[in-house]
């Protein structure tokens, strides 16, 4: 935490409330009726934003080109709207950009790469070996131009992975900017978790009532399990592991907030606490039932066991980190014997499937085979987005199933197909950005006033999603992972000292 004079100032003088994450604020600024003009807009910007975030799986997870253009214009024009009114207020953003100038460096760095892949900018030599046989073929055909070779061997799946990437960035942006306001941080929390139980109630009734169709359209796979408005039920887990975690830390914040005031009479404090839990945790108790309900529903054994990891890491940080540890204790094992319960009333698919041992070899199979193919181009990768179309040449010709039944467009494992793509340099420096984010967010949260509970769910969500990426591609799915860019936004907005002044 700084500590330099002038760097800090009041909480009502920067802007910044001290709400709670449950409860709206108890002093301070009221959302939608601030003290500026620029600061209700800012709070219009995160409805809009918000809302945007929890929208992202009802079009079957936002995995199509249209809903990927739909969504680029969507987070786009909130950013448009936002820097407008950074501009007619004055250039000040409430987390100026030196404090993640670093993050920004190794982001454009990236996105130029892949750039550089598409174009025709770099030396011949550094030609995908995949152009060769296109120049052999027009070499034939009478009056055909010369062919430019590229770096990316689909140049065309580059451009639309920057794509994604830019929208990924512009969500980020967003709630980092957003969520620097305790208040709208509430919010934004609160709504993913609403959006959470929603989808989990949908996916439930869903396999209960209507199998074999999902929204306006026939289901074709997955009948028997929850996967909600996802295609894929372990991208549906990864997203039910997430709104489980945030709902578990906002029943954290209500027990900890309401068991403060160590100076009033006992008899006081626990009257306090138990209208807390009764008003408000206990909704969240029923929310946190119906989103592991729906988890579990889905019979994904690494989405189920990452989810499960997210939780114990929300646990132990809690614990470790926080001050009030005998209630977070208490709080989790009440939530850990909620969810150990409906593991037992409801896991049976999850266990059938744990019993059978499924695919897991033929994921590993793939993932290696494609570790050992990006040893072809280890330095340059084969190009953004190219593993669908390219990896197609590294099938095991001994392997029947392989090599005429499946066609793997991923491949299951996100840090491998990275690999495959970018090459082990752009790999790195992803793994550097998404890392160092994760590492300055608990860094600055260790040394604030009070520990932030949505830097907790951030951390606990990372945990998740970065281990299920190991085994599946839930990640390369737009609603996990743009959720997820808010949420480290968020996380990382709130980690800063609320006397800290980040606009200057």
């Amino acid at each position: 935490m700084n500590t330099r004079a002038g760097r800090r100032r009041s909480d009502e003088s920067a802007g910044y409330s001290r709400a709670p994450l449950t409860g709206g604020a108890r002093s301070g600024p009221s959302f939608l009726k601030r003290g500026t003009h620029g600061e209700t807009f800012d709070d219009v910007l995160l409805i809009l934003f918000a809302l945007a975030v929890a929208g992202l799986p009802f079009l079957f997870g936002s995995n199509d080109l249209a809903t990927w253009g739909l969504n680029a214009a969507v987070f786009g024009s909130i950013l448009l709207l936002f820097e407008a009114g950074v501009v007619a207020r004055g250039g000040t953003r409430p987390v100026a950009a030196r404090y993640v100038a670093w993050a920004a460096v190794i982001f454009v760095g990236l996105a130029g790469w892949i750039v550089f892949q598409v174009s025709s900018w770099a030396p011949s030599g550094w030609d995908s070996a995949f152009w060769e046989p296109t120049r052999e073929v027009l070499e034939r055909v009478p009056d055909a131009g010369p062919v430019t070779g590229r770096i990316s061997a689909t140049p065309d799946e580059g451009v639309l992975g920057l794509m994604r990437l830019l929208t990924c960035a512009a969500a980020f942006y967003l709630a980092l900017q957003l969520c620097r306001d305790a208040l709208r941080a509430h919010l934004f929390i609160v709504t993913f978790a609403v959006a959470a139980v929603g989808y989990a109630v949908y996916g439930i009734l869903q396999v209960r009532f209507f199998p074999d169709a999902m929204l306006w359209v026939e289901k074709l796979h997955y009948r028997d399990a929850v996967t909600s408005t996802f295609i894929n039920r372990n991208s549906y887990a990864t997203y039910a592991g997430m709104g489980l975690v945030a709902i578990v830390g906002l029943l954290l914040d209500v027990a900890q907030r309401a068991s403060r005031g160590r100076h009033q009479p006992i008899a006081l404090r626990v009257a306090a606490f138990g209208e807390a839990m009764l008003r408000r945790g206990l909704v969240l108790v029923l929310a946190m039932v119906v989103v592991t309900v729906a988890l579990l529903g889905t019979g994904s054994r690494a989405g189920i066991v990452a989810s499960l990891l997210g939780v114990m890491t929300l646990l132990v940080a809690t614990v470790a980190l926080g001050r009030q540890r005998i209630v977070s204790i208490a709080i989790l094992s009440v939530a850990g014997a909620v969810i150990a319960a409906l593991v037992l009333s409801f896991g049976s698919l999850f266990a059938d499937r744990l019993a059978e041992g499924g695919d897991v070899g033929v994921r590993m199979s793939v993932a290696r085979r494609a570790f050992e193919a990006a040893r072809d181009a280890p330095w340059t990768g084969f190009g953004y987005g190219s593993f669908d179309r390219v990896f197609a040449v590294y099938r095991d010709p001994n392997d029947v199933m392989d090599s005429i039944l499946f066609h793997w467009d991923k491949a299951h494992n996100s840090y491998v197909e990275l690999l495959f793509d970018l090459g082990l340099p752009a790999t790195l420096a992803f793994a550097l950005l998404v890392g160092g984010l994760l590492v300055q967010m608990i860094r600055n949260a260790l040394g604030r006033e009070t520990l932030p509970m949505v830097s907790l769910i951030t951390l606990a969500a990372s945990a998740l999603v970065l281990a299920h990426a190991t085994l599946d591609f839930s990640l390369q799915i737009q609603a996990v992972t743009l959720t997820f860019a808010a949420l480290l936004g968020a996380g990382l907005a709130q980690s800063w000292s609320r006397r800290l002044d980040t606009t200057r």
